[in-house]
This record gives C-alpha cells, sequence and structure tokens, in this order.
C-alpha cells in the first residue's frame, strides 16, 4: 500500500469523516453533515460529489420539511467495496469477507496443522483468500491478517513468542502479499479486534480498552479515537502483567502472570476465580489509561460471559467507589467467533476510508 501524501491526507481526512457518519446506517442530508462535522454545506458538497464520483455514496431519495425544495438524502453504499478477514492461530484459520460497513458477506473455517511450516501456512492463507474473493460485489481492497503473539505492524513481521517457535521473524504479510498479488496488512488479534469494534460504531468507541481472551489473554487500547500501538507495536500486551507474586508458571518465564493464573482457573474449573483474574486486569486498565468502556471478546470469554461481566463489573464499583463521576460500560462484543477475522478486515477498511491518523489528536 502506497504512503500517503499531505494533500491525499487533508482530502482523506474529509471524505473519512462523511463515511464515518453514513455508516451508522441512517441516510443524511448535507445540512445534516454540515452541522455534525462544523463545516460549510457547500464544502459537504464536493465531498459528497467525490464520494458518489467514487462509489461510495449515493443519493437515498427526498424529504420535503414545510415549503422550498425537498431536501436530498445520501446514504453510504456497502457493495461499493469489499475487505478480507484472516483470524490465524497456531491451529484454526477463520476467515470472512465484509462490506464497506464491516457486515458479512461470507465466512469460512479451517482446522491446520499445529505450527505449519511458514511456505505451508502461506499457502493455506493464501488459499483461503482466494474462496473469500469470489463472495460479494464491489472492489477488494486486500487481505487482513490477525493473529495472537508480538506482531510488528509496521514491518508485517510476526516477532514470536519465548518458547522455540518455528513462525518467529516470519514477514507473513511480505509473503502473502506476493502470493496474492493484493495489498496485505498483519496485525495483533487483539488490536484487529477493537479496530472492527470501532469501524461498526464510529464515533462511539473513543476512550475503550478491549479484553481479547483467545489462547491467551490480550488487551488493545483506543483512547482518544486512536488505536494505540505503541514504540514497538506491542501495547496492550496485558496477559503477562503479574497478577499474583510467586503464582503459576508462564510461557514468558516469569511466573504469576495474568494469562497464566486466568487459563490456571479454567484448567482447575473455577470459572469464578478465572473471572477475578479478568476483572484484575481490566480495573488496572481502567486506572492506567482512563477508559470509559471496556470491551470483553474472544472464545473463552463467550464461554463465560456471565461470570465475567459480573466480576468486571463488581470489581469496577468497589475499585471507583471514592470516584463516583468516573463510568466505565462494560461490554460484551456481539461479534463471537467472527472478532478477530471481522476487524482484520476493517483494518484493511480503516486503512483505505479511515481518518489517516496523522491528522488524529486532541480536538
Amino acid at each position: 500500500m502506497r504512503p500517503s501524501s499531505p494533500l491525499d491526507r487533508v482530502a482523506g481526512a474529509h471524505d473519512a469523516a462523511v463515511l464515518a457518519v453514513a455508516r451508522r446506517g441512517d441516510p443524511v442530508s448535507r445540512a445534516d453533515l454540515a452541522a455534525e462535522l462544523r463545516v460549510t454545506p457547500q464544502a459537504i458538497s464536493k465531498i459528497l460529489a467525490r464520494l458518489i464520483g467514487r462509489g461510495l455514496m449515493t443519493e437515498a431519495g427526498t424529504i420535503t420539511a414545510g415549503p422550498g425544495k425537498p431536501t436530498t438524502l445520501y446514504r453510504i453504499e456497502p457493495s461499493s467495496r469489499r475487505a478480507i478477514g484472516l483470524h490465524l492461530t497456531r491451529t484454526r484459520l477463520h476467515g470472512v469477507v465484509v462490506d464497506l460497513t464491516g457486515e458479512i458477506l461470507g465466512r469460512l473455517a479451517l482446522e491446520i496443522g499445529h505450527l505449519q511450516p511458514i511456505p505451508d501456512l502461506v499457502a493455506t492463507l493464501a488459499t483461503m483468500a482466494r474462496e473469500l474473493t469470489d463472495i460479494g460485489d464491489g472492489e477488494l481492497l486486500g487481505v487482513g491478517v490477525g493473529m495472537p503473539g508480538p506482531v510488528d505492524r509496521g514491518e508485517g513481521v510476526y516477532r514470536g513468542t519465548a518458547d522455540p517457535d518455528p513462525w518467529r521473524g516470519a514477514p507473513l504479510r511480505r509473503l502473502l502479499a506476493a502470493e496474492l498479488e493484493l495489498p496485505v496488512l498483519l496485525d495483533h488479534d487483539s488490536r484487529a479486534a477493537l479496530v472492527g469494534e470501532t469501524w461498526t460504531q464510529p464515533h462511539l468507541l473513543r476512550d475503550t480498552a478491549l479484553l481479547l481472551v483467545e489462547d491467551g489473554l490480550g488487551a488493545a487500547l483506543c483512547l482518544n479515537g486512536r488505536i494505540i500501538h505503541g514504540a514497538h507495536s506491542q501495547a496492550g500486551e496485558i496477559g503477562h502483567t503479574v497478577v499474583r507474586i510467586g503464582g503459576a508458571p508462564c510461557s514468558c518465564g516469569r511466573r504469576g502472570c495474568a494469562q497464566a493464573e486466568h487459563r490456571a482457573a479454567l484448567d482447575a474449573g473455577d470459572a469464578a476465580a478465572a473471572a477475578d483474574v479478568l476483572a484484575s486486569v481490566a480495573l488496572d486498565l481502567v486506572r492506567l489509561v482512563d477508559v470509559d468502556r471496556v470491551i470483553l471478546g474472544g472464545r473463552t470469554v463467550h464461554e463465560h460471559h456471565a461470570v465475567t461481566m459480573e466480576a468486571i463489573r463488581r470489581d469496577l464499583s468497589a475499585g471507583l467507589l471514592a470516584e463516583p463521576w468516573i463510568h466505565v460500560e462494560v461490554l460484551l462484543s456481539t461479534r463471537g467467533a467472527d472478532l478477530i477475522a471481522v476487524g482484520a478486515a476493517c483494518e484493511v477498511l480503516e486503512h483505505a476510508y479511515g481518518v489517516p491518523q496523522g491528522l488524529v489528536g486532541p480536538e
């Protein structure tokens, strides 16, 4: 994907702002957009003309309210663009293709050999992506891949774990892009999941932490509307923060990490104790970065969501008792098993049509 110029980013920010409003689903008028985005109707007219010319938006009829000319309404054109998302784990591959609003058009799932050699893994990813390319209409923008463990999003490289890891250092983005001849994005599964949530709920999740519980435990952060990656693309590795001194051994070499304690509790059949670990992590995140929403996602969370959400709400209520002005909403992702694959696809949409990160900042 080519780097954007300053002029690209300015125009892209205007287009992205209008598309974000339109992604909410209701038809909008020029006056509605101008009022919400605090620009002139003339400027909105130019942006709409550009978006309609690219097939991203279309007219949606008119309404009449009193004397004068009818008001033209506009809506996003979901079928104008598509993106593929792949959720890769050590043993499974789950893929979806989504439209411009992040709605799923089709899905595939596959059990793969444990830790396939890199050439075989790239071939498996490419095969599923090709099968998904025939689903849906509109321009296919690219393929996003979300996977666990340290991932360098900028370089498109899987950094690997502390254990002997045949995938460590693999330039998966470059290899898959060469195989498919399509743009490819690679990211940590929890960040991909959070991008999916923010793409389908524009402007609603400005300060949010997502806790993802799959085979491991991870987190992702959206602060002031911006997804946080960190200096080494490893922001959100909450699973390796210690919650119990001298506790269960962890694959990272330490003891008492949240991920290890959560897994030990589940292996012992104690869902309540596992929920307590997640509640402690959620409260720490709220204290550390001051978010007003915590989203829970991942297969393991959905298996125990009732006890987990109760524990988190209880610990937040007790932990923030002295600060009644702090309100934190605890939500369960509605995407289920599709969460990470949808998020990986939405990262491709975000790259193409989201507000350029260079222009995101304090209001």
